[in-house]
């Protein structure tokens, strides 16, 4: 962060703190993106691997009412945009799970 290149960048004169950590949030926030994209993809895949635990050591229809349960107390919507889905959500949404789990 107190790289004067980096500062020199944004127009500072010398090294700066508070322009690093500017620069710091500039830069960081295309390695976030992928990388939040790719832990929400693993999220997602454990998330089908637990359902389909429960779904071959106890009952798919008990995981969906507690499922449907859950959505209806939180007031989740049922049908999110899937570009939505892709990026914001560390989880199946509902109706994925439901599907996945009636196969």
């Amino acid at each position: 962060m107190a790289n004067p290149a980096l500062s020199a960048a944004l127009g500072g004169h010398g090294a700066s703190f508070h322009l690093g950590l500017i620069a710091f949030g500039i830069l960081y926030s295309p390695v976030s993106l992928i990388t939040g994209l790719l832990m929400n993809h693993i999220s997602r895949r454990n998330e089908y691997a637990a359902d389909r635990f429960v779904k071959e050591n106890y009952e798919a229809v008990a995981l969906i009412d507690a499922l449907k349960k859950l959505s209806s107390k939180n007031l989740s919507n049922l049908t999110p945009h899937p570009a939505y889905v892709f990026f914001h959500f560390s989880h199946p949404t509902l109706l994925q799970r439901i599907k996945a789990l009636k196969k």
